[in-house]
């Protein structure tokens, strides 16, 4: 969110909250509240818009569509089937009294802090936000707390099952679905390469996107990473995290300074733009959730550079299950140790060369961790209808 809020403004906002409320539990009909999908940021509708399209145009549903983004564009637009508020502040008062058939989120950690479940008999279910295992960077019980998963693979299941029996938890309905995001940036990439102005021959272009954690790319590597790039010839672009734009601009500031001057380098702070991962012909990473949504989104191979893991729960081990952030790196691109640095051009000359053996291990890897590729709004909005009617409980 780039926008900043003076005190009026928040003030303005505040009050706009107390209308909603107001609208909300005085003034909207029962039938518009019984589906509710709820977003902290504007930026979380991508990964649950497929199965609210679906819910519209499948099975004529009427939605509740809560944000706590007051730059969130639903707000301003006109959809004769959803119907959206605006809470932020009030949200932890409102969550707890919503008496809905269905609440659909895509935030972790319910019921750990100060965001609460429905008193009543609803049904809540968890849309992922990422392809990532549930058990290293998410925090213990990040899950416990939802009635229904919306998995994206089968490591999901056996992850969360295992977690049940670990800790001895109320197994919860977990629902053979997809990724939507993933099919999104598939669909997009292909209208990508099949756009007719495309330039042919042109520059290969390098993304570099670090994830948000400890010793991540930026801040081991990047100075040294993006000279032996630049220097090999080709176009570099370095997306930063959100968090790092937000908590550490001084790291980029600092990049911009070293680089800022050279023709073929450039920093994209534009998060919510998917730009650059179809233009990108090789990714480099560290732990970002981004990784796999490149590779199964674009069948392009990503170079992960072997820093210190991204972790959020330290019992993760106790699972004995590989995190499928760890174990598809080497089926998905390839692993390469911070002294290799130097070396990071001819990886990715091979990446070029051999373009079409990275693709095939991709698309397989994609076929064997990813539950109805192109199919999952449909699926998932089928099974969110049959919740509502009563056709899945629990």
């Amino acid at each position: 969110m780039h926008q900043t809020l003076s005190t009026w403004n928040r003030f303005s906002l505040f009050l706009k909250e107390l209308s909603s409320y107001y609208k909300f539990f005085k003034r909207t009909d029962r039938q518009w509240k019984d589906i509710v999908f709820y977003s902290r940021q504007a930026q979380y509708i991508a990964f649950f818009e497929g199965l609210m399209d679906a819910l519209i145009h499948d099975h004529e549903a009427k939605l509740c569509y809560i944000t706590s983004d007051p730059f969130d564009p639903i707000l301003q637009e006109k959809s004769p089937n959803i119907i959206p508020f605006y809470f932020n502040i009030l949200f932890p008062f409102v969550l707890p009294f919503l008496d809905a058939k269905v609440v659909v989120m895509t935030m972790p950690d319910l019921n750990q802090f100060h965001i609460k479940r429905s008193i009543y008999d609803t049904n809540h279910v968890y849309v992922f936000h990422s392809m990532m295992s549930t058990h290293m960077i998410y925090r213990l019980g990040a899950f416990d707390h939802y009635d229904t998963i919306l998995c994206v693979g089968p490591y999901h299941l056996e992850e969360i099952r295992r977690t049940e029996e670990e800790y001895g938890l109320k197994p919860k309905r977990l629902l053979e679905v997809g990724y939507y995001r993933v099919e999104k940036i598939y669909n997009d990439h292909q209208s990508f390469l099949n756009d007719p102005t495309l330039e042919a021959g042109q520059r290969n272009c390098i993304l570099i996107a670090p994830g948000w954690h400890v010793s991540n790319i930026i801040e081991v590597c990047a100075s040294e990473l993006i000279s032996t790039l630049l220097d090999a010839g080709y176009d570099v672009v370095l997306r930063p995290h959100p968090m790092t734009i937000a908590k550490k601009p001084e790291q980029l500031v600092a990049l911009e300074n070293e680089f800022g001057s050279h023709e073929n380098f450039q920093i994209d702070t534009e998060s919510a733009s998917e730009k650059y991962l179809h233009q990108a012909d090789v990714l480099i990473s560290d732990w970002s959730g981004v990784t796999l949504e490149y590779a199964f989104g674009t069948e392009r191979p990503i170079l992960f550079i072997d820093l210190p893991r991204k972790v959020h729960n330290h019992e993760y081990e106790k699972l004995e299950i590989e995190p499928i952030e760890v174990s598809l790196r080497d089926q998905i691109g390839q692993v390469i140790n911070i002294e290799d640095v130097p070396n990071t051009a001819l990886i990715v000359s091979d990446f070029l060369t051999n373009r079409e053996k990275y693709k095939d291990k991709i698309v397989n890897a994609r076929r064997r961790n990813i539950y109805n590729f192109g199919k999952s709004s449909q699926i998932g909005a089928n099974y969110i209808m049959d919740i509502y009617r009563g056709r899945l409980k629990g």
